[in-house]
């Protein structure tokens, strides 16, 4: 199998496998529980917060707290939705708040704000074409809003939003707004910190780092939690300090530790390891010509290239990859099963029948130029036989 869907999921590390066994096996306790087995379990809980901590660029602990949840997706509902109800909003003109976002969100932040419509507030959602904020339309927004929430890094496109330019606007014009950044697509992939981005809230995931499924975290800061500005969307027990209630999954806390571990060990190797196979890409694909065209955005990441090949469409070409052994996508994995054109390829700028006609293929450090060759081949021999000449 040659795997080319790492935006979707990737492998987990050998280091990442033993973390995970070792806390089945010796580190099971509650880690709520006083007595030491619990406090073992604690204490793992706690260096994997660090590990965690620091592969965001966060050095001290005064800075802000990392909050462990079931993953990317609950990581975003608390930061959208536990900041904004933070607060009681009556209704003023209509509406109980304004807030910014982007038109190429994930679902798991898209699904939060059209909760949050429902709800009697204002979502106002910034045009991305090309890959690129609208830093006009960001302006022209920010005065008012309580909450920005920009992506980092498309999982789709692969663009690079400059959520710090963003941030930046919209605090001059609203000072109290709470600015979160889902960095899922972005964590191990650039190098950033919440104070580099101006961001008060951060989500990241396991299992796109070489981690465990079902566990992600959001790193909230120090400043916003003194302000009370988050609330737990979750009640229960009160874990995690009361912002995510129920047992922590050790084990998947362990393996998400393990893996930033090794992101920041090998952080610059890992870069160096994925350009060179994108590099091979490209130069497959050249001889190609216009048979095939690489949507690339104003900034990217060399992680994920976005194709069009006009004439095919995206689900007759996964499944002549699939036969082949090549695992690519159309998109998000967790928009899959919808069938429907993707939010984010049209707000880039494709038209409809193009979006219909796009494959994501998206790489991790274990993938290899042999894989990047494999995958040119493959798509050389589907143009000469799939495409419909337009």
């Amino acid at each position: 199998m040659i795997y080319l869907d790492n935006s979707a999921t990737t492998a987990p590390y050998p280091q990442v496998r033993a973390a995970v066994a070792e806390a089945l096996e010796e580190t099971w306790a509650n880690p709520s529980s006083v007595h030491g087995a619990g406090m073992q379990a604690q204490a793992l809980l706690a260096s994997a917060r660090t590990a965690v901590s620091r592969a965001l660029g966060v050095r001290h602990a005064s800075e802000g707290r990392v909050i462990f949840t079931s993953g990317g997706t609950e990581a975003d509902h608390l930061a959208v939705c536990g900041s904004v109800y933070a607060k009681n909003r009556p209704s003023v003109n209509g509406s109980r708040g304004k807030i910014l976002t982007t038109d190429s969100e994930h679902p798991a932040v898209e699904e939060s704000m059209r909760r949050l419509e429902a709800d009697g507030f204002t979502v106002v959602r910034i045009p991305t074409r090309g890959g690129a904020l609208d830093p006009d339309a960001v302006r022209k927004n920010a005065q008012g809003a309580i909450l920005a929430s920009f992506m980092l890094v498309n999982n789709e496109s692969g663009a690079l939003y400059d959520v710090a330019a963003a941030f930046a606007a919209v605090r001059e014009a609203s000072p109290q707004a709470v600015t979160h950044t889902d960095a899922v697509q972005a964590f191990g992939k650039v190098r950033f910190s919440p104070a580099s981005l101006g961001a008060d809230l951060i989500t990241v995931s396991g299992h796109k780092i070489g981690g465990p499924k079902g566990i992600g975290a959001l790193y909230a800061s120090a400043p916003l939690l003194r302000a009370k500005k988050l609330v737990p969307t979750l009640p229960g027990g009160g874990q995690e300090d009361g912002y995510r209630s129920g047992t922590e999954n050790v084990p998947g806390i362990a393996g998400f530790g393990a893996a930033c571990r090794l992101l920041s060990e090998r952080f610059s190797e890992n870069g160096d390891a994925v350009a060179a196979v994108r590099a091979r890409i490209l130069e497959g694909l050249a001889p190609l010509g216009d048979a095939v065209r690489l949507n690339r955005p104003a900034c990217g990441v060399d992680a994920i290239l976005s194709l069009t090949v006009p004439g095919i469409r995206s689900e007759t070409l996964l499944n002549f990859f699939s036969a082949r052994g090549i695992c690519v996508s159309a998109g998000s994995a967790c928009a899959a099963r919808a069938r429907h054109l993707s939010r984010a390829m049209l707000a880039f700028g494709l038209t409809p029948e193009d979006a219909d006609s796009t494959v994501r293929v998206s790489l991790s450090p274990v993938n290899t130029t042999d894989d990047a060759d494999a995958f040119c081949a493959a798509l050389a021999v589907a143009v000469r036989t799939l495409q419909k000449r337009r």
